[in-house]
């Protein structure tokens, strides 16, 4: 028996992004509570890394008016229930499991679980000034641009028209009967980590003024698109698209997304094989941290949402591109540095909690009439209701807001350049100063740029620093730096397994489906059982509870360019009555998440000679860190546990969505 609590894993700095997977496995074990025979604590850990969310998988084929099986029954909507402009949309009450083959006729999306803030990856959190979004129509073989008559770019080689509708999308929003845009304002940064509320002093996301959210277009013909491009070459389409722009630095690319349009018949970061629809990431460069999205040619899948809604005409063929697009860009908002900004405990976002819930059901898809067309839409997570919602009251913040600024350590003697980066609503100029500023570094007083160099500080010292407007209105940020020999050289990692202590438990929607972030291979695998105790909480991972199959456990991990090592603890307590001469094993395993195959196991331990009682354990993932390659599959991980999934229990470990967008990046 092997049961493990108070999981961590924790980073080091430099460059490189790699994709890796981390699961726990114990096989043969037998339940010590109704075994004769001797329980044997095989269990296996397997580690992959993903960059970013899961990526939304295609939907399945049983879809609103097709559905098999039930729906959640409709309920009365209570008072002051969201309403889009295209209708009513009753907000989601209750849990629902899978609508496809084998499912229930519902989505398994975590629906009760509050979002919470995660603290903030990179000195980002949400976005803290006017949301902008710039089209990236990627690829000659999109054909020659031109010009219709509502000012759209529109190509020859686009068959559906995705690029208009798309820009048509964007303009639209803020515009009159825009409630959707009003779920987005609830959240912010600049609050304590775990928090799940937002004070009016807080920086909140900012409803877009009409027409101002489509920043630009352009389109990059100067050469093919490639046929499968990867996720390396779509960050560096990013770059180039913020360098054409003119986004060369962190505080142009603050509130900025890109979304990365790949032409018809391509098949970027593997979406069709995969399976999902769409992602959205983020990447670090030297103009700043730019997000973007991975956006298929959603039409060449009918399960991404082609004529979702039945109209089967040309403008229905792509309700994808309204529903993706505007689950990628919601998410991309409330969480630009994923995972650092609005997540749940299992590790979904705001667009994953209410994704693909049927039209007509609760807090399902419905159609908003924007000003520039209507548009299908998915609902949206909001904490302040509890549900899935079309539509919310506008919360709005101060005027005048700093971003979130990351606690750091820095190598002494080395040039410094720390960007502080305030939004006004206003749009006047804001002039910035510090204090607790280490000798040698100073900052910009225009652009708000900390930079020099310093000896080093003896210790973390408090930097505060000060931004003022033309109007006379203020606002401050901190963040605490140490100079010193042997630091890793800028913000500190932020913890990158969800759950990592299993403390959240082990969620079981409709006894049918597990979604415990650590996508268990059995029922109560995780577990609060009193008949052992966990290393601090009430939860544990109980590993090895029946002979003959093999229990596991199963976590991704974010990689992002400037990490090259990685480390992985956590406390186990190995326990068996084995006899015989074999002993029981438990292993850790390291998986490429895209082929699903070992990349070797990089510890195994021992049921003979251990010491009874938790101890602490520390495994380097380094070694793996180079082997995996960009991006990340969760269903395919999932799938690698569904072999090992006791067969009475149901469907296996992991979250069956429906269709989800994730984030990317590109560029030879």
């Amino acid at each position: 028996m092997t049961r493990l609590n108070s999981g961590l894993f924790r980073r080091g700095k430099r460059a490189v992004f790699t994709s890796l997977v981390v699961a726990m496995a114990a096989a043969g074990l037998v339940n010590p509570l109704s075994a004769t025979a001797a329980p044997h604590i095989g269990a296996a850990i397997a580690i992959a890394a993903k960059p970013g969310t899961p990526k939304i998988p295609a939907a399945p084929a049983a879809t609103t008016k097709r559905v098999a099986g039930r729906l959640n029954a409709a309920r009365p909507a209570p008072a002051g229930a969201a309403k889009g402009s295209g209708g009513t949309v009753k907000p989601q009450l209750s849990d629902g499991a899978d609508p496809g083959p084998g499912g229930d006729g519902n989505v398994a999306n975590e629906y009760d679980l509050p979002l919470t803030y995660k603290g903030s990856q990179d000195s980002t959190g949400v976005v803290i000034g006017a949301p902008k979004v710039y089209l990236v129509v990627w690829g000659s073989q999109w054909g020659t641009p031109s010009t219709n008559s509502t000012g759209d770019t529109v190509l020859s080689h686009d068959a559906d028209q995705a690029v208009p509708y798309q820009q048509d999308f964007f303009k639209g929003l803020g515009s009159s009967g825009d409630g959707w845009s009003a779920v987005l304002t609830q959240y912010c940064e600049g609050i304590a980590s775990g928090s799940m509320q937002c004070p009016s002093n807080a920086a909140h996301i900012p409803y877009p003024a009409p027409g101002s959210v489509l920043a630009g277009v352009w389109v990059d013909n100067a050469a093919p698109a490639p046929q499968s491009a990867n996720e390396p070459q779509l960050g560096a389409e990013a770059l180039a698209a913020a360098q054409h722009f003119g986004n060369t630095t962190a505080a142009q690319n603050r509130n900025v997304q890109y979304v990365i349009d790949s032409p018809q018949g391509t098949d970027p970061d593997k979406w069709r094989e995969l399976g999902y629809c769409a992602w959205h990431d983020f990447q670090r460069s030297s103009y700043g941290s730019l997000a973007y999205t991975n956006m298929p040619y959603l039409t060449d899948v009918a399960g991404c949402g082609t004529n979702w809604f039945g109209e089967n005409t040309p403008r229905g063929r792509l309700d994808g591109y309204g529903i993706i697009g505007g689950h990628e860009y919601a998410e991309t908002v409330t969480d630009p540095n994923t995972p650092g900004g609005w997540t749940d405990a299992t590790g979904q976002e705001l667009g994953d909690k209410c994704a693909w819930i049927p039209q007509g059901s609760n807090g399902g898809l419905f159609t908003e009439n924007l000003s520039t067309g209507s548009f299908p839409l998915q609902t949206l997570w909001s904490n302040a209701d509890h549900l899935c919602m079309a539509s919310d009251p506008i919360y709005t913040g101060p005027s005048l807001v700093l971003s979130t600024m990351c606690d750091r350590t820095d190598a002494p003697n080395s040039p410094l350049s720390i960007p502080a980066i305030a939004a006004d609503a206003t749009g006047s100029a804001v002039s910035y100063s510090a204090t607790g500023l280490p000798a040698g570094l100073s900052i910009n007083a225009s652009t708000g740029v900390i930079s020099g160099s310093s000896a080093g500080t003896g210790g973390y010292q408090r930097i505060t620093v000060n931004a003022k407007d033309a109007q006379g209105k203020t606002a401050t940020a901190g963040f605490w730096e140490d100079v010193t020999a042997g630091g890793q050289h800028g913000c500190s990692g932020i913890e990158q397994l969800t759950d990592p202590g299993f403390e959240n438990g082990s969620a079981d929607v409709d006894h049918t489906v597990m979604t415990d972030a650590w996508s268990p291979s059995g029922y109560n695998v995780i577990t609060p059982s009193s008949l052992h105790a966990a290393h601090s909480g009430q939860w544990y991972a109980w590993l090895g509870q029946d002979a003959g199959n093999t229990d596991s456990i199963t976590n991704y991990l974010n990689t992002y360019p400037g990490y090259t090592s990685a480390n992985f603890s956590f406390y186990l307590d190995t326990e068996t009555t084995n006899t015989s001469a074999k002993p029981d094993t438990l292993s850790l395993i390291a998986i490429d998440q895209y082929t699903g195959q070992p990349l070797g196991t990089v510890r195994t331990w021992s049921s003979a000679g251990s010491t009874p009682g938790y101890q602490y354990q520390s495994v380097d993932l380094t070694p793996f860190i180079n082997q995996v390659g960009f991006g990340t599959d969760h269903r395919s991980a999932a799938r690698l546990e569904r072999d090992r999934r006791h067969p009475h229990h149901g469907l296996p470990g992991g979250r069956r969505l429906g269709p989800r967008v994730l984030n990317h990046l590109h560029r030879p």
